[in-house]
Formats: structure tokens, sequence, C-alpha cells
């Protein structure tokens, strides 16, 4: 993959004179996101890192022959690190850039080296969309100088940056006609990737927009203007029209969520559940609409939920249990060493299920968390 350079924080630190391990301990004490790129004479390598914690990674020999991803090369690259003769250089990324980029680091090459001089880039999107096409379009010049990646989800591109002469990497979904446009006109060429198509629903759940806002006493409406977010959070005891149901369903989902976390993450490390539930919510925001990580409508952190939008309590558990049914499948792939994992998370719901059976029951969602088990 073409990896975008971010905000430099530090750039080509020598690993003769820098602790690796020490600078990750700071980066996360700083709740960083973005990536350290790790460069040797026979090895380039990458670390994703999201809010501080190294969520995926990437190595490769000179040639780009040899390729080792995840925790394997997490270990292999903080043992490079330790010796002379390489070079590092950190760059800031907003935490669901880094996300994208872990979601998609497992693409394999479909086409290599297309062209426009033989096969039209729109046409190209046209049949990626009918195939309903997961994965990313790398695009660079005739001379084969990067120019930018464009990710497409279920067929549709959902997100872009671009590699300018100078400066970091631009993202921006809002660029992507332009951008479309550009290639077809001055031609490039490009390199197609993919990755399982999990098969999901096209149709979005539409998410009803509220434009009053009730203050939690009832005193007197908050009028939202156009295109304003307020979040929920639970913490701050924000209620979003008045609808207890619904805070009552997030502050169970927030339990359900923590206590999933904290099962995964003891049998693994951790961050290991926050990076795959993060890959789950995009895989699932075809399905799920609020889930899309990069709408900002919703966002799990540190035991919270925030909510930037009404949902229908049933529509936003069932997909909260998808995602975490789609996290738990890429655990399994990710460490099938760990065969008391599937065991322990359902027995984690089961006790949840127990413990909250009376609400469950009230307000209608307990077969949604059944449905996991």
């Amino acid at each position: 993959m073409i990896f975008p350079k971010g905000e430099v924080v530090h750039k080509n630190l020598s690993t003769s004179f820098t602790d690796l391990s020490a600078l990750i301990s700071t980066l996360r004490l700083e709740n960083f996101s973005g990536t350290i790129e790790i460069d040797f004479p026979d090895t380039r390598g990458i670390l994703l890192i999201d809010s501080g914690q190294i969520v995926d990674a990437e190595a490769t020999g000179d040639n780009g022959s040899e390729r080792i991803l995840g925790e394997e090369a997490i270990q292999y690259l903080l043992r490079l690190a330790s010796q002379k003769d390489g070079i590092l250089s950190i760059y800031r990324l907003l935490p669901e850039q880094v996300i994208l980029l872990a979601n998609n680091l497992r693409c394999e090459p479909l086409f290599k080296a297309l062209s426009t001089n033989f096969i039209h880039f729109d046409q190209l999107l046209t049949k990626l969309k009918e195939g309903k096409h997961n994965g990313f379009i790398e695009v660079m010049t005739k001379d084969h100088q990067p120019i930018g990646v464009l990710f497409l989800e279920g067929g549709e591109p959902v997100e872009m940056f671009t590699l300018p002469k100078n400066g970091p990497a631009v993202f921006g979904r809002m660029s992507i006609q332009i951008f479309i446009e550009n290639v077809k006109k001055h031609g490039a060429l490009f390199n197609v990737y993919g990755r399982e198509n999990k098969g999901l629903s096209q149709e979005p759940v539409v998410v009803e927009k509220k434009e009053v806002l009730l203050h939690q006493d009832h005193e007197s409406p908050q009028v939202k203007e156009e295109g304003e977010s307020v979040p929920i959070n639970l913490q701050e005891e924000k209620n979003l029209s008045g609808n207890e149901t619904l805070k009552e369903t997030l502050s169970l989902l927030e339990e359900f969520l923590s206590e999933s976390e904290r099962i995964v993450d003891t049998l693994t490390r951790k961050g290991m559940f926050l990076k795959n539930f993060k890959k789950a919510l995009i895989e699932k925001s075809e399905q799920f609409g609020f889930l899309d990580p990069f709408a900002g409508e919703f966002d799990y952190r540190d035991g919270t939920i925030q909510l930037r939008e009404e949902v229908e309590s049933k529509d936003l558990v069932k997909g909260i249990v998808e995602a975490l049914r789609v996290t738990l499948s890429h655990l399994e792939k990710e460490l099938p060493q760990e065969k008391m994992l599937p065991l322990k998370l359902k027995a984690g719901i089961e006790t949840f299920l127990a413990h909250h059976k009376g609400v469950l029951t009230r307000l209608k969602i307990e077969p949604f968390f059944a449905s996991f088990l």
C-alpha cells in the first residue's frame, strides 16, 4: 500500500540515538494517532498507531518481495529499531484515518500497473461498483510516481488521499469526483487491491434527524442550527430529544462493550479489541449507516459511547451486536491460538444478559443481544 505521510512530528531520527520503545511510550501518553515509518538499508516498515496504541504494522524487504503483517511485523520492527543504521519518521494522522489504513492493510493485489492508455478509469469504477468491491486503488503517474489512493466500500468511493509534492497527505471524500476527473483527463497507472466481500446489505439505515433538542430539566428547548451536531455523552448527562429509552440503551451498550473490551484485551493485549471493533464498524457501516466512523455519528472509546444523531434503540443495539460479531471473527482469524477467546466472550455476554434481564426485556432489546450467542 502507498501510505500517506501526515503532519510531521519527527523526521529522520537515527536509530543509533533513538529508543523506539521509549518514544512509543511517550506517544501513548500523548494519545497520539498516526504512523511511525522505519527505514533500514534492506527493510522498510510502518507502525500504525491509534490513540497511543499500535494497532497494526507492515514490514517489507527492500524489493517488496517479502511482507509480514500484524503482531509478527510489530515485534520484528521493534527488534529491528534497536539496531544501528536505521531512520525513524513520525507522522500525525486522525484516528479514523489510521483505522482506514489498518482496515485495508491485508488487501490482496488484483490488478497491477493498469494504464488509462488501455482501460477507461470510469469504466473500471463502474465494474467495481457492480461487484460491490471492497478495497482500494493506488493511482500513479505514468512514470510511476504515486498520486494518491482511492478507497472503496461496497463498490462506492468512500475516502481518498492525495500526495502533494510538499506537505502532508490530503484526505477528503469531497474531492473524490475531482480526483477521478483528473485521472481521466491526464491519464495514470493504477493498482487495484481487494479484500473479501462480506456480502453486506447495501441498503443503509436512514437516520432521522431531530431539529430540537430538549434540556434534561425540560425548562426550554435548544434549537439545533442546521448542520450542527450535539453529542450524547452519558457522563455529561445529555439527553437526546428526551429519549429515556435511548439513554438506558446507551448505558447498557457501554457496559456491554467495555466488558467485551476487558475480556479481549486481558486475553490478548491492550488495544486489540478497539482495533478490530473499529474495523468492524467500517464493514458494517453499509448496513448500519450511523456506525460509519467517517460520518462522525458514533464513537466508542474508553468505555464511553458518543452518538451525534438520534437512532432507534433497536437499530443501535442490532448494529453494535453485529459489529461485535464481526470483531470476534477478525480476532479468531488474527489470533487462532486463543481458543478460549470466543468462549470467554460469550460467557461474559451470558452474564450480562442474566444481570440485566429485566431491563433488557422491558426495552424489548434482549433478543438482539441473545442473537450473539
